[in-house]
């Protein structure tokens, strides 16, 4: 981390990072205070309400039971934090992967979800006595923190104003699904991973790029995205003109393969399938690669507000990935010539792109878990930033979208409705 503001000024350094830690808290707190406040006004999925009879001559006869006194209320738990694909994580990181063969008849596994993230909550487990679910947590917040780090210079790197940058990190922390950043989940890992392999292709410190897209390619199936970023962007600094340093290079790329080499070996030594991971995912996952976005095209076609077993909301997930097709076109359509004449800026477009055709490509039926895969794409933030420079009304827009739906995601996360995941 030192490298990435070894350049600010000391103040400067401090109080930025001072700044963006208390975002961080500030964000977090509020999401929990949300979450609080949902858990005791609004009915669980899985739970019939509770309704009172009031007294003769109200408005209405039954009303649902809320908690009177402020002892009586429902605190937010180590277990509400704890769902969906928390499970797995944890279960590899205190048990490992399942082990049995891949063509024995056998329920969901867990290889489809990639070791470093669990790995790192084994470790430091090692170290801190805390409940899994903390470790994994605490992982999560502070590679938050690191990310916005990153990426708060990334925007100064990319000729942003600190306001700008500032901006850009709001966007960021109340995109609607942020609550993940906060989460045993891996989003806030990659999306550090994600941040430093830009900033270090960047800066020309192409073995720092290697490493963070390395480590991004065992933690999420898009990390070969920040690979072959960081290997397009030291085509373009260096020239496609031979010479002896593309021997580094290519060194560099061979060795960034490792961790999934290491990871997809463990597997054929667990399974006896190489690509466990990926048959996995169709076999019981109900992930297929498909043509990008039929699931979306089939929203067109078909509207739904929520599938039947409860999954997708499809009207939340439809409207979050309209508005950001809406920015991507945008941005294609204003800088078309700047996309052109710079291929540095072409390649940061179609890697930002890329993070956002990859979760249309995997569901053919449904909208699931769309919003949470997009807001790990960065160009996402930058060019929202940059397009509602001149057009206020457009960013307040976007910004109120994003924070009413947080709510109501964050609200359906803790009510334990199967919609936010």
């Amino acid at each position: 981390m030192e490298l990435l503001i070894e350049k600010a000024p000391k103040r400067g350094k401090v109080n930025v990072i001072l700044s963006i830690v208390l975002l961080v808290l500030i964000s977090r707190a509020l999401m929990l205070f949300t979450g609080y406040i949902g858990m005791n006004l609004f009915s669980k999925s899985s739970q019939v309400p509770v309704y009172m009879q009031n007294v003769p001559g109200t408005l209405s006869k039954w009303t649902v039971k809320l908690p009177g006194e402020l002892a009586s209320t429902e605190k937010l738990r180590l277990e509400d934090f704890i769902k969906f694909d928390t499970y797995s994580y944890l279960k590899i990181a205190t048990q490992g992967y399942d082990k049995f063969r891949m063509d024995e008849p056998h329920t969901a596994a867990n290889w489809v979800f990639f070791p470093l993230f669990p790995l790192l909550i084994f470790l430091l487990g090692k170290i801190f006595w805390f409940e899994p679910a903390i470790v994994g947590m605490i992982v999560s917040n502070l590679c938050l923190l690191g990310a916005l780090i990153y990426i708060y210079f990334i925007a100064l790197q990319r000729g942003l104003s600190e306001r700008q940058a500032g901006t850009v990190l709001l966007l960021i922390v109340i995109y609607p699904s942020s609550l993940y950043y906060t989460l045993p989940y891996t989003e806030s890992l990659f999306l550090l991973l994600s941040a430093a392999s830009i900033y270090y292709a960047g800066s020309k410190k192409y073995a720092l790029a290697f490493i963070a897209a390395s480590l991004s390619t065992v933690t999420r199936v898009p990390g070969f995205i920040n690979l072959a970023f960081v290997m397009g962007t030291v085509f373009m600094d260096e020239g496609f003109k031979w010479t002896w340093r593309y021997l580094k290079w290519s060194l560099y790329s061979i060795l960034s393969l490792i961790p999934m080499g290491i990871y997809l070996l463990h597997m054929k030594i667990v399974t006896g399938d190489f690509l466990a991971p990926f048959h996995e995912q169709s076999l019981h996952w109900f992930r297929y690669t498909t043509i990008p976005f039929v699931n979306y095209i089939g929203y067109l076609k078909k509207p739904y507000f929520s599938t039947p077993d409860g999954w997708d909301n499809g009207f939340i997930a439809f409207t979050v990935s309209t508005a950001v097709f809406v920015v991507f076109l945008s941005y294609l359509f204003v800088h078309m010539k700047k996309l052109v004449m710079n291929k540095h800026e072409l390649l940061f477009f179609v890697y930002g792109l890329l993070l956002i055709v990859i979760p249309f490509s995997s569901q053919p039926l449904f909208l699931v878990s769309v919003v949470r895969y997009m807001m790990v794409s960065i160009p996402l933030y930058f060019y929202l930033v940059t397009l509602t420079e001149k057009w206020r009304n457009a960013r307040i827009f976007y910004m109120m979208l994003f924070m009413i739906l947080q709510v109501f995601v964050t609200l359906g996360f803790f009510n334990g409705y199967y919609f936010v995941i």
